[in-house]
C-alpha cells in the first residue's frame, strides 16, 4: 500500500503541475481544456479509494492552487461557465479522496465564491449539490483564522440565497457529514447572523432553522470541536431578541458545555453583559439551565457589568433564602462532577499526550470549574 500511495502521489503531482500550467497560462483552447478534463478523470481513477499522501508531498497545495486558478479563470467560448464549474467540482471531488488533503489557505475568497455558486444552483435549479457544498464548507472550517474572518467580513452571509443555502443543509434528510460541516462552519458567520439590529429571516424561517440546527446537534457526536461550535452559535442565538424565542428549552441545556468556548468569545461576552438573560433563564422550566448560567456568570464575574453582578448576587441570595442551600449545592455538585470527569479524562494518557490540544483544553476546563466553585462558595457565604 505504501508503494502504491507513493506511485499515485507522484503521478498526481505531475498531472496537477501540468494542469496548473494549463489553467494558469494566458491562452488555452478547446484541446487544452479537453486534456485537462482527461487528466482530472485519470486522477479520479487512480484514487478510487482514500490514499494517504506520502510524507513531504505537496499535492494538496497543488490541488488548492489549481482550484483557485479555475475559479478565477475568465469565461470564454472554449471555456464556458458550466465547464468552469464542472472542472472546479471535479478538482474538489478528487481532492477529498486524499486522506491528508490539508492545504495552506491564506485567502478563502475563491472557496466562498464556489460555495455561493453551488448554493444558487441548489436553490434556484433544485439540483443536489451536497458534495461540492460539503467540500467547500470543510475547506472554510480548515481555513478558519484572521484571513477567513476578513474575507467573510467583505462577503455577505446574510444574502437571502446564501442564508437559505446554509439553512437547507441542516435539514434532516441531508447527509450527516454535510450537516456536521455546516455545524462547524456556522460560527464563522454567527456574528453576522445573530448580532444584528434587524432579523435576517422571517420568524417562520428562524423557527425552522433552529429546529433543524437542534436536530443536527443531536445527531452528531459531541466532540470538543462540535461542543465549541455549538456553544458559539447558541450564545449568539440566546443573546439575540430575534432568535431567542425560537430556541427550544431542551437546547438551553447545552450551556453545560460552556467551558468549551474560548474566553475571548464575542458571543459569550455579549451574553454575560446582557441583563435580560438572567430573568429569561429564571422563567425556563428546566432548572439545570440556571445551574449552568450561574456557573457561567461566576466564571466571568470580574468582567460583568455592575447590573449583571447585582443580578447574580440577588439570585444566589434568593436561592439560599428560599430553598435553603439545596439549589446552590446542586450547582457545586455539577462543578465538582465536571472537575472529576475532566481529571479522569486527562489521566487517560493512552489517548492524550501532555502537549495535545485536547489535554490543553481539559486543563483549561479544570481551571475554570475550580474557579467557579470558589466563586459559588464565596457567594454562598461559607
Amino acid at each position: 500500500m505504501a508503494y502504491y500511495s507513493q506511485g499515485v502521489g507522484s503521478q498526481s503531482s505531475s498531472i496537477y503541475e501540468r494542469l496548473t500550467r494549463t489553467f494558469g497560462g494566458p491562452i488555452y483552447g478547446a484541446d487544452e481544456i479537453d486534456y485537462a478534463f482527461l487528466g482530472l478523470r485519470i486522477i479520479a481513477l487512480l484514487s478510487v479509494n482514500s490514499v494517504t499522501l506520502p510524507a513531504g508531498n505537496d499535492v494538496s497545495q497543488q490541488i488548492y492552487r489549481l482550484f483557485c486558478l479555475v475559479v478565477r479563470a475568465p469565461i470564454s467560448l472554449t471555456y464556458p461557465e458550466e465547464k468552469k464549474w464542472e472542472v472546479s467540482r471535479l478538482i474538489i471531488h478528487n481532492a477529498h479522496k486524499w486522506v491528508d488533503f490539508s492545504p495552506r489557505i491564506e485567502d478563502p475568497q475563491e472557496i466562498l465564491t464556489f460555495l455561493k455558486h453551488h448554493f444558487d444552483l441548489a436553490t434556484k435549479g433544485g439540483q443536489s449539490q451536497d458534495e461540492p457544498i460539503r467540500s467547500a464548507l470543510c475547506l472554510l472550517v480548515h481555513a478558519s483564522g484572521p484571513a477567513t474572518e476578513e474575507a467573510i467580513m467583505s462577503f455577505d452571509p446574510t444574502d437571502p440565497l446564501f442564508a437559505r443555502g446554509i439553512s437547507d443543509v441542516f435539514q434532516d434528510n441531508k447527509p450527516p457529514q454535510l450537516r456536521k460541516a455546516a455545524l462547524l462552519f456556522l460560527p464563522l458567520i454567527a456574528d453576522r447572523w445573530f448580532d444584528t439590529p434587524r432579523p435576517i429571516m422571517a420568524p417562520d424561517q428562524m423557527r425552522t432553522f433552529c429546529a433543524n440546527w437542534a436536530s443536527a446537534v443531536d445527531a452528531i457526536k459531541h466532540t470538543y470541536d462540535v461542543q465549541k461550535a455549538t456553544l458559539t452559535v447558541l450564545f449568539g442565538m440566546i443573546d439575540s431578541p430575534h432568535w431567542r424565542p425560537h430556541v427550544t428549552v431542551e437546547k438551553w441545556t447545552l450551556l453545560e458545555y460552556f467551558t468549551s468556548v474560548p474566553e475571548d468569545s464575542r458571543s459569550l461576552r455579549r451574553c454575560v453583559e446582557n441583563p435580560e438573560l438572567t430573568d429569561v433563564i429564571k422563567n425556563l422550566t428546566n432548572s439545570n439551565v440556571m445551574v449552568h448560567w450561574l456557573a457561567i456568570l461566576c466564571w466571568r464575574y470580574e468582567e460583568l457589568i455592575p447590573q449583571v453582578q447585582e443580578q447574580l448576587e440577588t439570585v444566589v441570595k434568593e436561592i439560599v433564602l428560599g430553598d435553603g442551600r439545596t439549589y446552590l449545592d446542586v450547582c457545586l455538585s455539577v462543578m465538582d462532577s465536571g472537575v472529576k470527569d475532566a481529571k479522569d479524562e486527562l489521566q487517560n494518557t493512552r489517548v492524550f499526550t501532555a502537549g495535545s490540544p485536547t489535554a490543553s483544553a481539559l486543563r483549561t476546563k479544570i481551571d475554570i470549574l475550580e474557579r467557579v466553585t470558589v466563586s459559588l462558595v464565596t457567594l454562598r457565604g461559607d
